[in-house]
């Protein structure tokens, strides 16, 4: 077992990861190993209290992700495979497909706590809530770079779905969004 975790090694051993033939599987094992000791891994990493990019380029982006209680981020896609890893928290991810009358349905239900990780396929479409009484803080690691790829936000009331960008982000957030 490791004594310390570098964030900077491990942001390193992901880009790394990114460039390997099945990406996605090695970008999972190394989640893995990481959140396997999530106190070492909260004990290293600070809470930065928001959202930050570690690292993006065309082959990776790399999230520090930070949701505060009973915050809900609205249903959307990634357009690109995604490994979550919790090391502080808990969070559920609600899995939507699109319903026959285009609206959305609920497909699945996946609680994280600390020290578990999740695979998401580059297809999905999920809504994350924080359902602990702490923040939760994941690294979220993409295939791609996420800042730039056309995805979409679903309305979770209508299912329409509507580009993703700040202003409909932030329109969702609101509690009459």
């Amino acid at each position: 077992m490791n004594e310390s975790f570098d964030l900077d090694g491990f942001v390193d051993a992901l880009r790394h990861a990114a460039l390997q033939e099945d990406a996605p599987k090695a970008l999972r094992r190394l989640m893995d190993e990481a959140v396997s000791d999530s106190d070492l891994m909260a004990a290293a990493i600070p809470d930065f209290g928001e959202d930050l990019i570690l690292f993006e380029d065309d082959t990776v982006s790399i999230w520090y992700c930070h949701f505060t209680p009973g915050m809900t981020v609205p249903p959307h896609d990634h357009q690109m495979s995604a490994v979550i890893g919790v090391f502080r928290g808990q969070e559920r991810n609600d899995f939507f497909e699109r319903a026959p009358d285009g609206g959305l349905q609920k497909s699945a239900e996946v609680v994280l706590g600390a020290g578990d990780a999740l695979s998401i396929g580059p297809s999905a479409i999920h809504a994350v809530t924080c359902t602990s009484a702490t923040p939760c803080n994941g690294i979220h690691v993409y295939t791609g770079r996420l800042t730039t790829v056309t995805r979409s936000l679903f309305d979770p009331k209508t299912g329409r779905a509507i580009p993703f960008d700040d202003a409909n982000y932030e329109a969702l957030m609101r509690p009459d969004g």
